[in-house]
């Protein structure tokens, strides 16, 4: 198991134990995350990957352990100060009804600004350049509600944008939307790191999404990690049965210098994965 952390991470978990109520998920768990690259947390259904990103994210109290930013115990800071570092984007979030595009990405802002604060040009600026970048401008008098799923999420993106954090944290960014609007969200992503620096960490349930964007990609099974490393030394056959019971065979992709996973059912030869419980299907013979 990979258990060395990057050197000079603004972020690192220390130690880090968390869970709901008296039942603990992620017990005594450390990770750096990598400054300015993309970090993928991946791993099978209550593993552990969103637990770990909220406590990261102080929107879950800790058991034990400490989170740092630049060396500062963050569940000891002032809110807006942290609000400050990290940019939070929840699974799932709602927006306050009729509430417009322009409107929803100016609460980004709001750590930025004393209380009754009025939007300044510089507030203008950040927020039309977070429009800009999610290519969201021409959404800017619409209601949220009307939006569809992939322009409802960029919206979202672009409210933590505003915030001018120089990490994002992101848990499931493509959840419930079709193959095309999760490329469109991947590619954004990618492409504010590329331009920016800007440090990006995501729970993702898909491993070849996980394999083609991320630099970083943080295996986990009950609530520890299992390995840690690019995806190349990651998302290995081995590794993949282990996190997740399933085999699989992992081949080059065809147009990138990045592993693709295709997993091996029982069907095709490979053992029922161990999530999986089901009896097998009867025949027709037998319910007779």
């Amino acid at each position: 198991m990979r258990t060395e952390q990057p050197k000079d991470s603004r972020l690192e978990a220390r130690g880090v134990s968390a869970g709901y109520g008296t039942s603990l998920i992620i017990e005594e768990l450390s990770l750096g995350i990598a400054d300015g690259r993309i970090t993928a947390l991946v791993g099978p259904n209550a593993c552990g990957k969103s637990t770990l990103l909220k406590s990261i994210a102080r929107l879950l109290p800790l058991a034990a352990g400490s989170v740092l930013l630049d060396g500062a115990d963050i569940h000891r800071m002032p809110t807006r100060e942290v609000a400050r570092g990290l940019g939070i984007l929840p699974q799932s979030p709602i927006a306050p009804e009729s509430i417009t595009v322009g409107d929803l990405v100016w609460r980004g802002r709001h750590p930025h600004q004393r209380f009754g604060h009025r939007r300044t040009a510089a507030d203008e600026i950040v927020i039309a350049r977070a429009l800009t970048a999610t290519g969201t401008a021409e959404l800017i008098d619409r209601p949220v509600e009307e939006l569809s799923g992939g322009q409802r999420q960029r919206v979202w993106i672009a409210l933590a944008l505003a915030q001018d954090t120089p990490t994002l944290l992101l848990d499931e960014p493509t959840t419930y939307l079709d193959v095309a609007h999760q490329i469109e969200v991947m590619d954004l992503l990618a492409d504010l790191n590329d331009r920016t620096g800007k440090t990006i960490v995501l729970v993702s349930h898909d491993l070849n999404q996980a394999a083609l964007y991320a630099s970083v990609i943080v295996a986990m099974r009950d609530g520890r990690i299992v390995r840690q490393g690019t995806p190349e030394e990651v998302l290995t056959e081995e590794t993949v049965a282990e996190v997740f019971g399933l085999d699989c065979v992992v081949v080059p992709h065809p147009r990138a210098d990045r592993p693709q996973i295709f997993p091996l059912g029982r069907h095709m030869g490979g053992r029922t994965p161990a999530t999986t419980t089901a009896p097998p299907v009867p025949s027709i013979q037998e319910t007779r």
